[in-house]
């Protein structure tokens, strides 16, 4: 979704669709992005726990691709993020009627790439205060953003991006991160080299719920020796893809949400 307009529009109805075609419960979050005008809407699927409804996992992503302001320019927005949306929509297809102990959430978010962890009025920085605001216990959120680029004359770095040791309160972010190392060991997981970066980047929707008080983390490919020069530009295609990471990287999120979720059946 390319900021305002008629094609973001189509985006978020896009996902809404696809959400609700696999009976995944499915609703509009709209939010006022300047003032009075309504800028976007998140699209949010869910299935309720059976054994402890009222604990919520999120696992979200983000449909733009571009911020507002760059009026002159465009992406495709294919590693940031089509490749995080597309095993979100595909945790909802493979989790649709199935049970779990926890309410898991699919949560595609708009205006991250216009800084929404920094603000309450859109994208992910408005649900997670409206989710504080009610009162709901988010035990775990999950930002998958950007994780198929990873050239293949390097080493295959995958990083879940928590806030500091000390600055975690009660290592909630860590215990997160260590369901993903243990999703990984148990499963056989292979094709990539899974680090926890204890950085307290905040620069994504996990900090919005950092802000709101919750327990997040963020699972990107390595963004700190080799950034995907691809990003918010037209040469962000599928074609850049390392699909062998990619789908290994994705298996994990799979995983790691099942676990977190309490799958039963």
């Amino acid at each position: 979704a390319e900021g305002a307009g008629q094609l973001t529009r189509n985006t978020e109805q896009w996902f809404y669709e696809h959400l609700s075609s696999y009976g995944v419960s499915t609703l509009y979050t709209p939010y006022n992005g300047r003032g009075t005008v309504s800028f976007g809407q998140n699209i949010i699927g869910q299935i309720t726990g059976t054994v402890n409804p009222k604990n919520i996992v999120v696992i979200g992503c983000h449909i733009d691709a571009r911020p507002w302001y760059r009026t002159s320019s465009t992406s495709f927005g294919a590693d940031d993020d089509a490749s995080g949306c597309a095993v979100v929509l595909k945790l909802a297809q493979l989790f649709a009627g199935h049970q779990f102990a926890n309410t898991i959430r699919f949560a595609f978010f708009n205006a991250e790439e216009n800084g929404s962890w920094m603000s309450t009025d859109w994208g992910a920085g408005y649900y997670a205060a409206q989710a504080k605001a009610k009162g709901e216990n988010i035990v775990a959120m999950i930002s998958a953003d950007a994780l198929a680029w990873n050239p293949n004359s390097t080493s295959q770095i995958a990083f879940m991006v928590t806030r500091k040791a000390g600055k975690d309160p009660g290592n909630v972010d860590h215990a997160i991160a260590n369901s993903w190392l243990q999703a990984i060991s148990t499963y056989n997981i292979t094709g990539f080299q899974p680090k926890i970066q204890e950085s307290g980047d905040n620069l994504d929707d996990h900090g919005a719920f950092w802000n709101a008080g919750f327990p997040a983390v963020m699972l990107i490919e390595d963004d700190l020796t080799q950034v995907n020069p691809n990003w918010e530009l037209l040469s962000d295609r599928v074609s850049t893809f390392n699909w062998p990471y990619y789908v290994q990287l994705s298996k994990s999120l799979v995983a790691t949400a099942s676990v977190l979720a309490g799958y039963i059946k």
